[in-house]
């Protein structure tokens, strides 16, 4: 009987143990709870009589299992392998809801930084007293009106143009008129223009220090 279930033993774990899965492992949870006839077995897991014999046969084979007195019951090596695959079972649990907190945390951290680039689109920067007050060209105050207003809608400082001839489109002047706008707002550090190879484009953006001048002239 002990070199029965040497070999057994031995089968199981080189050739077997790894491909013990389905409904073998249900089986081994079920019969962990205790011995049991095969009928309970049948209304535990809605199997038929049958199918859940050629299973227990074959752990049996195993020597997962053993039956006595009708009863079939964890061997011991079916005890060892039941515990076995509750801490592997546990490790997967614990390591999904890592996971899942992990998920949790990141789309929380997503959600927050939303709601601080919403929050910070939707502080306005006041560009009427500024216009009231300056001296400056139309046109320069058009390219600061049309930036402020842009980033109070988007939160963005700047626009991209193609060229010089969209940029004098979109003010409804001719290019040289907006050239020497830009060139002096530029000057006054309040507007900033460079060619951008990245995007092949002019990019016009307010700068940082004229923004926080608008913000402070509010308050």
């Amino acid at each position: 009987m002990k070199d029965s279930t040497k070999v057994n033993y031995a089968l199981l774990s080189t050739t077997t143990l790894g491909r013990v899965r389905g409904f073998t492992i249900e089986l081994l949870f079920h019969l962990g709870e205790g011995p049991q006839r095969c009928c309970e077995l049948v209304e535990k897991t809605g199997k038929q009589h049958r199918y859940i014999w050629r299973y227990l046969r074959n752990m049996q084979f195993y020597g997962l299992v053993e039956k006595n007195d009708g009863l079939w019951n964890l061997s011991e090596i079916g005890v060892n392998f039941l515990s076995y695959l509750s801490i592997v079972y546990n490790n997967i649990i614990e390591y999904r809801k890592r996971v899942e907190r992990k998920k949790t945390e990141g789309r929380k951290k997503v959600d927050s930084s939303f709601t601080n680039v919403k929050e910070k689109s939707m502080k306005q920067i006041p560009i009427s007293l500024w216009l009231q007050q300056t001296d400056r060209e139309q046109v320069e105050k058009e390219v600061v009106e049309v930036l402020v207003d842009h980033f109070n809608k988007t939160g963005s400082k700047f626009l991209f143009f193609k060229d010089i001839y969209a940029i004098s489109e979109r003010f409804k002047t001719s290019p040289d008129q907006i050239n020497q706008a830009l060139m002096n707002l530029k000057q006054d550090h309040i507007v900033y223009n460079y060619r951008d190879r990245s995007h092949d484009a002019w990019k016009i953006g307010l700068y940082k220090d004229f923004v926080e001048a608008l913000r402070r002239q509010a308050t």
